[in-house]
């Protein structure tokens, strides 16, 4: 079974930004989820700056690396059937501390 991420997710005043606050351990197998959050909140306002927060989490280092190649492409995995991806940059990772 994988351990299960907890997720808060806090809008910027101005509705450019959202910040997903994670918790609990990311895997390469459940950061799925987190993608698909990214790709709701960007459906929701386009353009919109998607933070992934994992200062309190801990991660692979597969998944971090998947992440980080996410943040520099804008590459999404296929997860849906929908070739979808976002603009180099939109998502932000702010990595555990160690």
């Amino acid at each position: 079974m994988e351990p299960k991420l907890r997720v808060a997710i806090q809008f910027g005043i101005d509705l450019r930004q959202v910040r997903l606050v994670v918790r609990g351990r990311v895997t390469e197998q459940n950061s799925k989820v987190l993608y698909v959050l990214a790709r709701r909140a960007n459906a929701t306002l386009p353009g919109l700056l998607v933070v992934l927060d994992l200062h309190l989490a801990t991660i692979t280092a597969a998944a971090l690396t998947e992440l980080r190649r996410s943040s520099e492409t804008g590459a999404l995995p296929l997860l849906t059937g929908h070739a979808e991806s976002l603009a180099p940059r939109q998502l932000s990772i702010l990595a555990p501390a160690a």
